[in-house]
């Protein structure tokens, strides 16, 4: 097989891991697949700059930043701490995503800052490493743990001051 048709099959298994990461995230099929296209599209421009390594990583990354551009465009529904989460909340000793949906995770990280927030969400959904966490977002892998730590402070902050 030549090297492009491993490069092309590689890029198509990897559109449809994040569409179906963009799916599972609430997004809409055909935002999902305009999101995967444009993605492809910037990675491949970005191709000469890529290393193997580094492919995957950059692919979320646009991928995620599409589909936070998306989100930040469409309005969104305000979601209430209801006494049935509060009671989910009182469990958060397990992981997160077991405890919660999107949904009601979106709403305990409203407030916290924009960096947090990803980085919650590309570990504990994506479940990447803090090694690709830190490649995709470009920081160190110190940063991302610290990081990571701040969200899940202000996460139990916020439980614990029940609203």
């Amino acid at each position: 097989m030549r090297t492009k048709d491993v490069l092309a099959s590689y890029l198509f298994d990897l559109g449809e891991e994040v569409f179906r990461l963009l799916l599972a995230k609430g997004a809409k099929k055909e935002d999902a697949e305009d999101i995967i296209q444009n993605t492809l599209y910037k990675v491949y421009v970005l191709l000469d700059d890529l290393t193997e390594s580094n492919i995957r990583p950059c692919f979320f990354r646009v991928s995620l930043n599409e589909y936070i551009d998306l989100k930040r465009k469409k309005e969104q529904q305000n979601i209430y701490l209801t006494e049935e989460i509060y009671v989910k909340l009182q469990h958060t000793d397990r992981e997160f995503d077991a405890v919660l949906n999107k949904d009601e995770i979106f709403y305990l990280l409203k407030d916290i800052r924009k960096e947090y927030k990803e980085i919650f969400f590309l570990k504990y959904y994506y479940d990447f490493s803090y090694e690709e966490i830190a490649t995709i977002l470009d920081i160190q892998v110190n940063s991302v743990k610290q990081k990571l730590y701040r969200a899940r402070q202000f996460i139990h902050a916020k439980i614990g001051g029940k609203q």
